[in-house]
């Protein structure tokens, strides 16, 4: 069984830290690019999942409804539960499903970031905002304690383990012209345990970027898709909310395991197993996540997940291929468009258009946004068209 529904079109912009673009404009450059992909018109879109950036919108957000306007045409769904990655494309196929609308985009991404600490990290909420907490620092608190648990001799070759698995994905990236930090180098496990600390045990090659850029994915029912020139199928999805995102400080005895009823539903609803799936595209926002979820996922148990890794592999021609793209490390991370990056570099490998991280012959993908700091997970599956 499968969802009935696919991804028929896909655009993202350049990436990179000041591009000078507002994020509205950002949004329309995706979202044109997208139409472009799947050779639809912009008044074939009928269905709309996006935040409102711009001035003169509702102060309720995400404010999907404004985009209206911008569209010049009216909506007939709109999804403001969670307008990116897993979870707004589950929304979105869910819509299509039922026929609240023929042709949804999904739209994700940051333009004109300001100087230092991204804005998104510290909400103004009741035990953040007047204790300094940050997104780095609600997912250090989880693996922190994970470490913790391993006991100390474990907890040093996990950490190295995990030192390998950020190395690996950063130096993908660096051969990636699309990504943000291409032509960097080679990063060494060695330099990623020398950077400087951010928040413990994460240093700063562990973490991800903070820079613009966006995404929009164009997700349509079978009819739509068999005029389309690239589409992929959403095999499965499943999501698991625990809470709102950096309210409560996270505890690993909650939040380690997030997500796994969700994938163990994705990987159920497609008819797969997680090791059917071709290439993996992980929510990176650290490299304790990328262990994190090959454990929560079914991979392997709890505390095997950097082991995992590193002795099966996470580059391109490795049996594990991992975030080839460089990921959210590396390649880009768009604030709250992170998860739906995610999602298009696992649809772009299926579709054999990944770039300098293709790995041959994908036949399916999976992709997760979110984590274990943010106290919610998504996993969504996509293949080639049956």
């Amino acid at each position: 069984m499968t969802t009935g529904t696919y991804v028929v079109g896909l655009g993202n912009t350049r990436m990179g830290f000041r591009l000078g673009v507002p994020t509205e404009m950002l949004f329309l450059e995706a979202i044109k690019a997208a139409l472009d992909d799947a050779g639809l018109k912009k008044t074939d879109i009928d269905g709309f999942s996006g935040r409102w950036t711009a001035p003169g919108g509702t102060s309720l957000h995400p404010g999907s409804a404004d985009w209206s306007t911008l569209l010049g045409q009216p909506l007939s769904w709109i999804g403001d539960t969670y307008p990116q990655g897993p979870q707004g494309l589950m929304d979105a196929a869910a819509a299509v499903a039922a026929g609240s609308c023929n042709v949804a985009v999904v739209v994700s991404g940051q333009g004109q970031l300001a100087g230092g600490l991204a804005e998104y990290t510290r909400p103004g909420n009741e035990f953040v905002a007047p204790y300094g907490a940050f997104t780095a620092a609600n997912f250090a608190l989880v693996a922190q304690r994970y470490l913790h648990e391993l006991g100390l001799a474990e907890a040093r070759r996990v950490r190295e383990d995990v030192a390998r698995i950020a190395a690996t994905i950063r130096t993908c990236g660096s051969v990636n012209p699309e990504a943000v930090l291409t032509g960097k180098g080679e990063i060494t496990p060695e330099a990623v345990l020398a950077s400087r600390p951010i928040a413990s045990p994460l240093r700063l090659f562990d973490v991800c970027l903070a820079n613009e850029g966006a995404t929009a994915i164009i997700v349509a029912g079978k009819a739509v898709a068999k005029g389309c020139p690239s589409p992929v199928e959403i095999l499965g999805v499943g999501c698991e909310w625990q809470r709102q995102q950096y309210v409560m400080a996270p505890r690993l005895e909650d939040n380690w395991q997030v997500g796994a009823a969700g994938a163990r539903k994705a990987f159920g609803m497609a008819g797969l197993r997680p090791e059917d799936a071709d290439v993996r595209s992980f929510y990176d926002a650290n490299a304790f996540e990328i262990a994190r979820q090959f454990e929560v996922l079914g991979y392997c148990s709890f505390g095997e997940g950097a082991a995992f890794a590193v002795e099966n592999g996470i580059g391109p021609g490795d049996r594990m291929p991992t975030n080839t793209d460089g990921g959210l490390l590396s390649y880009s991370h768009t604030g709250f468009g992170g998860p739906h990056t995610r999602a298009s570099y696992a649809i772009r490998q299926v579709r054999g258009t990944a770039g300098t991280g293709q790995v041959a012959g994908v036949e399916t993908a999976v992709s997760c946004g979110a984590g274990s700091g943010a106290q919610y997970h998504g996993t969504i599956i996509f293949g080639r068209p049956s």
